[in-house]
């Protein structure tokens, strides 16, 4: 066990370290992380705290799309070490250790130090995830958030205790702040249908989950009730266009740009390309056929895994990133099931995940225009987020 601890360690840091360098060596991307990393600075430059601001349209005005906790973590990080590409990164990257922490201590509890050591590999290595972890985006903070929960809840199914609805609360208010309502339904469908597969209704109604709802309230609602005495619209814009008609239909009202469109059940793809290259592994069950009615799952993670996927098949709106929340679930199954598989590839696949974030990158460095907007100021129709986060607001009603 020792053995295997060392190399695994080993092997986790060297990813982790060229994430960090990559991270430091690219400039901030158009248009979504650009968005993110000028809202942050602008917070950092301003000492807003409260509003995310930026300017679109030529106009400097608030951002109603999220929530804070993202930016705000950001812009600490900038007004420590300066405003740069690393450093509005620093939070969504510490949050992917955050994940890979949590996954291990829980899952170690769950079940054995090697399953536990299986779960980070399969987690980290992952392609989706590990790319992602290095960008200030919201993705995977909130996908730390939905495991914090989830897995809260799986100790709590195994071992009642007040400790597990303590920290779930924890998560899902800081969910709430990274994202929004979102991370309520991602683990409304995960446990609902654990609980539905496995009937285990018992575990809903165990009195000690009362205490995750005080956690919660006192995490997120101070900051959405802030905001509605600043913008008495935001609250309605928010919950309503941003998390309920996004979904539902085509014009939805959205103040900053149309949504993706794919098509309904797009989300099954997605989860299987996101949780590249262990996704491979179930289908080696799949040769071998279905026996009977083996092919229920009971597995908890798989379980959450499906019904998250689920879950995104009901829209068509529907971003590869939507989809990370199921990698931490499903790197759990896949360990408890080929943990040793895990052991043995998990070098390989450290090194394709490497290989497929830089190609990424290069890909869309070569595909997109240089930098766009920070030589030059943009026109008043359009906005540049690059030069805004380099060079800080310019548009109408920008401090001066």
């Amino acid at each position: 066990m020792r053995k295997i601890a060392t190399s695994t360690a080993s092997v986790l840091a060297a990813l982790l370290f060229a994430r960090l360098i990559v991270m430091a060596v690219s400039p901030v991307f158009e248009p979504s992380e650009a968005r993110y990393a000028a809202i942050s600075a602008n917070m950092a430059r301003t000492g807003d705290w409260l509003v995310p601001r930026f300017t679109h349209r030529g106009v400097y005005q608030p951002f109603s799309g999220k929530p804070p906790l993202v930016f705000q973590a950001s812009a600490l990080a900038c007004r420590a070490i300066g405003i740069s590409p690393f450093a509005v990164r620093i939070a969504p990257f510490a949050s992917f250790l955050i994940l890979l922490v949590s996954l291990f201590v829980c899952t170690k509890r769950l079940n054995d130090a090697k399953c536990a050591w299986a779960a980070v590999m399969a987690c980290s290595s992952s392609v989706a995830l590990y790319a992602s972890a290095g960008f200030c985006m919201t993705d995977v903070p909130l996908s730390c958030c939905t495991t914090g929960a989830l897995l809260a809840y799986a100790l709590f199914r195994e071992r009642p205790s007040l400790e597990a609805p303590l920290w779930a609360g924890a998560a899902l208010g800081c969910g709430m702040l990274v994202k929004g309502p979102v991370v309520l339904a991602l683990c409304g469908v995960a446990v609902f249908a654990d609980l539905a597969v496995n009937r285990r209704w018992k575990t809903l109604f165990n009195v000690r989950w009362l205490a995750a709802i005080p956690v919660f309230l006192a995490i997120s609602a101070p900051w959405f009730i802030l905001m509605h005495r600043e913008d008495p619209g935001f609250l309605r814009y928010f919950f309503i266009n941003e998390n309920l008609l996004r979904f539902l239909v085509h014009d939805y009202g959205d103040r900053y740009g149309a949504g993706r469109e794919t098509f309904r059940g797009m989300a099954t793809i997605w989860a299987f390309v996101v949780a590249l290259p262990w996704s491979l592994l179930p289908l080696k069950v799949l040769r071998g056929g279905w026996r009977g009615r083996s092919w229920i799952p009971h597995d908890f993670f798989l379980v959450s895994s499906l019904a998250v996927t689920a879950f995104w098949c009901l829209t068509s709106r529907v971003p590869l990133a939507y989809l990370l929340p199921i990698v931490p679930l499903f790197s759990v199954y896949v360990a408890r099931r080929w943990s040793g598989v895990v052991e043995r590839f998990f070098p390989i696949a450290a090194v394709l995940s490497f290989i497929a974030l830089v190609a990424t990158l290069l890909f869309t460095a070569a595909f997109s225009n240089k930098l766009p907007g920070v030589d030059a100021k943009p026109k008043m129709r359009g906005s540049s987020y690059s030069y805004e986060f380099y060079h800080g607001p310019w548009g109408k009603g920008a401090p001066q």
